[in-house]
Parts: structure tokens; C-alpha cells; sequence
């Protein structure tokens, strides 16, 4: 990296699993992690390089922490699709603004490959970079912690 990251450790907060059977994977790895399941999901709006689409995911992130797993149902046609093997897809974090980490990745070489959001012009809320061999780095809007944690305090 040639310029500093926006990334730091004490934000890492998740680290995320796609798979093609989210029922089936919450019911394994719950009972091999002993984790309980927070779900969510929903149309959410996709910036690319190829334009923008709108797609329909679905997800179960741990209700335990303070680092989760997260399980992505997969989406044909996205980065959020399997490889036929279990592994870890991507790691999460907190960010302040999104827009502005991710333009510190890209300055610093990783390449941004979708931008998440509500769609319109909200801001995104989400941005996947490419951390190389099918590796992700997401960043999420700290402003989501209520959304996805809402049974904790999340000041």
C-alpha cells in the first residue's frame, strides 16, 4: 500500500461467509460456533463498473461478538456467490464516511467493486474492494450499527 488505510483494527467487526443454503448454514454453523442469528436483508441498490442494478439479499449475522459471522445467501451474478467451497469471502468494517475510505483503498491500490446503498441519493452505505485471490474488504457505514445490532448499545 503506498498510502495510509483507512482501516483499523479495533473496527474489524465481522467476517463473512456466502453460501448457497442460508438454513442449512445457520443451522451448522450455529451449532458447531454456538451462535444465535440476527437476520436481515432486502432490495438494495449495486454501483459497478458496469452500471447500476438493484438486487434482493438475504443474511444472518451472529447476535454474538464482539467479532460476528456472518452468513450472505448467495446472489447469482454479484460477488456474492459461492466457489462450491466453504470459506471466508469477506471481512467487515466500521467506517465514518464510506465514500471517503473507499477512495483511500483505491489510493492505495485495492480496487473498489461495488458500492451499496438504498438507491437515490442517499449516500452508499457499503463498499466491497477486492483484496485479491477472491477476497473482499467491506466497509460499512458505522451508522448501520443500530440496524444490524439493535439489541445492543451501540453508541
Amino acid at each position: 500500500m503506498t498510502t495510509p488505510s483507512p482501516l483499523r483494527h479495533d473496527d474489524l467487526f465481522h467476517t463473512g461467509i456466502v453460501v448457497d443454503d442460508l438454513e442449512a448454514a445457520k443451522e451448522e454453523f450455529g451449532a458447531l460456533l454456538g451462535l444465535t442469528w440476527l437476520e436481515g436483508g432486502g432490495k438494495v441498490a449495486l454501483q459497478t463498473a458496469e452500471g447500476a442494478s438493484s438486487v434482493v439479499t438475504r443474511y444472518a449475522i451472529s447476535a454474538e461478538g464482539p467479532h460476528h459471522v456472518e452468513l450472505v445467501a448467495s446472489v447469482p451474478g454479484t460477488l456474492y456467490t459461492t466457489n462450491g467451497s466453504t470459506r471466508a469471502h469477506h471481512v467487515g468494517y466500521w467506517v465514518d464516511d464510506v465514500p471517503a475510505a473507499s477512495a483511500a483503498l483505491v489510493r492505495s491500490g485495492l480496487t473498489n467493486v461495488v458500492l451499496i446503498g438504498f438507491g437515490g441519493d442517499r449516500p452508499p452505505i457499503t463498499a466491497y474492494h477486492e483484496a485479491g485471490d477472491g477476497f473482499w474488504v467491506e466497509l460499512v457505514a458505522r451508522s448501520m450499527k443500530r440496524l444490524l445490532f439493535p439489541q445492543q448499545d451501540t453508541r
